[in-house]
């Protein structure tokens, strides 16, 4: 068993999948996005945890001051959005995730890539 990887968030967004760019929750006080062996553990306004199974694909997001970790779950229309600030924690985390068999998008693909 490994140790979880906390993931440094700057903030946390409550989005939907059919709209990438709109968020219908923030959090700037607590957020947190943990990978643990077995499951990805986050908070946007309380804790949850879901196995890596759960998730549906993960996404990146790049725009100003924000580097985003976007994770769709094939049980919800809502997706959690952690706002890392930093590419090389962004790409580190996404690399993570691809490890534990999850899918990634054409831009998290191309991000872990290195192009």
């Amino acid at each position: 068993m490994t140790a979880p990887v906390n993931i440094p968030l700057k903030a946390s967004f409550g989005g939907w999948k059919f709209a990438p760019w709109f968020a219908w929750g923030s959090n700037n006080m607590k957020p947190k996005l943990i990978l643990h062996s077995d499951a990805v553990e986050f908070r946007l306004f309380r804790l949850r945890r879901k196995p890596y199974t759960a998730i549906a694909k993960i996404d990146y997001r790049s725009a100003w001051r924000t580097e985003n970790i976007v994770i769709e779950f094939s049980d919800s229309v809502s997706t959690f959005i952690g706002n890392t600030g930093n590419r090389n924690v962004t790409k580190n985390a996404i690399r993570m995730l691809h490890n534990k068999g999850c899918l990634l998008s054409e831009a998290a693909a191309s991000l872990i890539a290195g192009s």
